[in-house]
């Protein structure tokens, strides 16, 4: 298992931003640039990630693939393409993105069109085509699970594997993400057991975020920096060491460096305690 944060920091030039992690206890990062960077630029960050010790564990997509613009649509795919044969040629953990909105509004925002049987044989030819285009050896393609589009839940994940059948598919689990309601919120460890449980085998990368429930109507779940919510990250460190691979854990969506500094010195003392090796 390696620990990192699911951005790229402030920096000046690739040696600053390998050794801010590395000086952190950071094993790993997101790649620091995308399919646009030159090949100089990308070597230099690489060299500058191995000579500290950091494997990169995510290269991100970030792009709406399911939009109902087909400009938008098809520009993103491209982009997903491209990224996902920069992570193999660079030999990144996985490629990732989440689904996409398939409806009006904020390329990761809810519609009810997420959920139409035709939107999910779209999402499925759509995972097929961005993969098959590059047919990854080194790599994986992943899907973020989400609170309002597809997979928001293990289950749903397991289907999305099966019906999209390709090997070089694999999971990023956010299961702080699929804690969307106040049944789940109930029974959050046993949920967190679940998606280790369903998806373990599969599992790649993972996002390690606490959260914490506010007392707004109708319900408010929001993150919140680890080791300050309801999260129990001694499980969640003991099922992610547990996987097999060298399994990536992020924290990210944090509001500054010392958030972040915090929150991986934070995983790094619970790993410690727990004996496992970060």
């Amino acid at each position: 298992m390696r620990i990192g944060v699911g951005t790229t920091l402030p920096h000046e030039n690739p040696h600053e931003w390998a050794k801010l992690l590395h000086g952190w206890g950071c094993t790993t990062a997101v790649c620091p640039v995308d399919a646009t960077a030159s090949v100089a630029v990308r070597d230099e960050y690489l060299r500058e990630a191995r000579h500290y010790g950091l494997s990169i564990g995510e290269v991100g997509v970030w792009r709406n693939v399911m939009s109902p613009e087909p400009q938008e649509r098809n520009a993103s795919i491209s982009y997903a393409k491209a990224q996902l044969a920069l992570a193999e040629e660079i030999g990144a953990g996985c490629c990732l993105n989440i689904s996409g909105n398939a409806g009006p509004g904020g390329w990761d925002q809810y519609s009810p069109e997420n959920y139409s049987e035709e939107s999910y044989g779209r999402l499925v030819d759509t995972t097929r085509e961005i993969i098959d285009a590059v047919h990854p050896e080194r790599t994986y393609y992943a899907i973020e699970c989400m609170p309002w589009m597809l997979p928001d839940s293990p289950e749903s994940y397991l289907r999305l594997l099966a019906d999209i059948n390709r090997p070089q598919l694999r999971v990023h689990l956010d299961y702080t993400n699929m804690i969307n309601g106040v049944p789940r919120w109930r029974q959050l460890r046993q949920f967190i057991q679940e998606c280790f449980t369903q998806l373990g085998p599969h599992i790649v990368s993972v996002h390690a975020k606490d959260i914490r429930l506010g007392g707004a109507l109708p319900t408010t779940i929001t993150e919140t920096q680890p080791g300050t919510g309801s999260v129990d990250f001694d499980l969640v460190l003991r099922l992610a060491s547990a996987l097999p691979g060298n399994v990536t854990v992020y924290t990210e969506h944090l509001e500054t460096i010392e958030e972040y500094r915090d929150a991986v010195a934070f995983l790094r003392r619970t790993a410690g305690k727990a004996g496992i090796a970060a």
